[in-house]
């Protein structure tokens, strides 16, 4: 049977995720985008080295762009203990575009963390007095996870391949980036893969709502098929509350976003901006469904990085996501479409041009890449 449990912070998973390591019997896979050389990426460092003392096979796939501050030296003490580290297209290769956005950590094939949370302080005790980041993991238990084996074994093998020869493997049918594991479905897509499952996944758990549809994102300029299935949404009679961060790391994307508000307002949508900490959360809640995962509602995670979500239809579940969402939205600020109207010029100035870059430029400069490589 699969068992599924949603970790609140990183107060919840960092301590299950390293209970987990530290009972590991014969093989830890950990895919990460950022790996942080701080008190919690020291920590996770000693419990895989204590493991692979053990005896367990120890594989390491970290994202040489998103953990770009991080030193190679760092990994010395696991290899000597007798684990392997893999950097995912080294920026060496000219991939720069093409990400391994995936978080996620396997335990001996029965049991599976995903979702938004890198390994650094800012997701476990804050960082610089800050308070922790607000972000969620799914922790996901049973024979059905064995399935995730192979699609970290295809990473892996991607890590330092020509995207030439990873473009000859182009996906043909949906089926096989959709593994179907009971109540849990565990999907993955990337830039060779024209079907866009996860970004599917999103819009055809948002299309078949009937009653409520819940979203908490880091960041969000989707595709306009994203934007018109919620205000679709909204016209069958399901309530649509969108949530995103006040505080941000990425100030484009905030500005991105918000050129966006004005849309779902007037369409019906309720807006929402957490204020406490940086919301980065990628999680959607679609009356007895949960989706959580790596991939954002953007157009990085749509068509250009890598990402892996689960899909989950389990009323507890989602009660208690939705509880989760109610107790934010009491530390949340709710945007009115009279209020927004009157925003200064300086800042709609802000939002176009942010949305231009990163859901326009970003992805004309990825396609040129992806062109060159195929010829």
């Amino acid at each position: 049977m699969t068992t599924v449990r949603l970790l609140k912070n990183g107060r919840e998973a960092f301590p299950a995720m390293f209970a987990s390591i530290d009972a590991a019997r014969f093989r830890i896979a950990l895919e990460m985008y950022i790996v942080s050389d701080d008190g919690t990426g020291r920590e996770l460092r000693e419990h895989l080295v204590n493991a692979a003392l053990r005896g367990v096979e120890v594989l390491v796939l970290v994202d040489s762009w998103g953990s770009w501050q991080l030193q190679d030296s760092f990994w010395n003490g696991l290899r000597e203990a007798g684990g392997s580290i893999r950097w995912f297209h080294p920026i060496s290769k000219g991939l720069l575009p093409f990400r391994n956005h995936r978080k996620m950590l396997l335990v001996d094939d029965r049991i599976v963390y995903l979702g938004g949370m890198n390994i650094a302080d800012e997701y476990s005790r804050g960082r610089d007095g800050a308070a922790p980041w607000r972000d969620n993991m799914l922790q996901i238990s049973g024979e059905d996870v064995a399935a995730l084996r192979h699609s970290f074994q295809r990473m892996w093998a991607r890590a330092d391949q020509p995207l030439r020869r990873i473009l000859l493997r182009r996906v043909r049918k949906d089926i096989t980036r959709m593994m179907p594991a009971g109540k849990v479905w565990f999907l993955e897509s990337g830039p060779e893969d024209p079907l866009r499952p996860v970004r599917r996944a999103y819009r055809l758990v948002i299309g078949n709502a009937v009653r409520n549809i819940d979203l908490a994102m880091g960041y969000f300029y989707p595709h306009g098929r994203m934007m018109r299935a919620l205000k679709r949404a909204v016209k069958r009679g399901v309530s649509v509350r969108l949530m995103f961060p006040q505080k941000t790391d990425v100030p484009a994307a905030q500005w991105a976003a918000r050129g966006l508000y004005g849309r779902m307002l007037r369409a019906g949508v309720e807006v929402w901006e957490y204020k406490p900490t940086m919301m980065h959360a990628k999680l959607a809640v679609a009356d007895d469904t949960v989706v959580a995962g790596s991939a954002n509602l953007d157009i990085r995670s749509g068509m250009i990085n890598y990402e892996i979500v689960a899909v989950v239809k389990d009323p507890a579940l989602s009660a208690r996501a939705r509880a989760d969402f109610e107790e934010d939205l009491q530390q949340a600020e709710r945007i009115r479409l009279e209020d927004w109207r009157k925003r200064p010029l300086l800042q709609k100035l802000r939002e176009r041009i942010s949305y231009c870059l990163l859901a326009r430029a970003d992805i004309l400069f990825a396609r040129s890449r992806f062109a060159k490589h195929q010829r």
